[in-house]
């Protein structure tokens, strides 16, 4: 227990260098966040994820370690919980 706990702590303490943004060139942060992440045409939502954010802009950077996580838990197909979500389909008249 000791020593997952260590490893932890030091995975709290890496924190990623993200650089600007590349859209706004506004300061990116790590935080944890709440992402919906589409993929093959289904959505997803991930929470406490860490992630860059643009601090001006709101733009949300992956690391390849992150993005990876998780394409490997949406292969998993277990899920610690799942919710509804509405959908609503605009017509041509309502656009108008």
């Amino acid at each position: 227990m000791v020593g997952r706990k260590n490893q932890e702590e030091r995975e709290v303490m890496k924190v990623h260098e993200y650089g600007d943004c590349s859209f706004c060139q506004g300061e990116v942060k790590e935080a944890r966040v709440e992402l919906d992440y589409r993929y093959k045409g289904r959505l997803y939502v991930f929470q406490n994820v860490p992630t860059g954010v643009c601090q001006q802009c709101g733009e949300k950077y992956l690391t390849a370690r992150i993005a990876k996580e998780i394409e490997k838990k949406i292969q998993k197909k277990k899920w610690a919980k799942t919710i509804a979500v509405p959908v609503e389909v605009f017509t041509e008249e309502a656009s108008v």
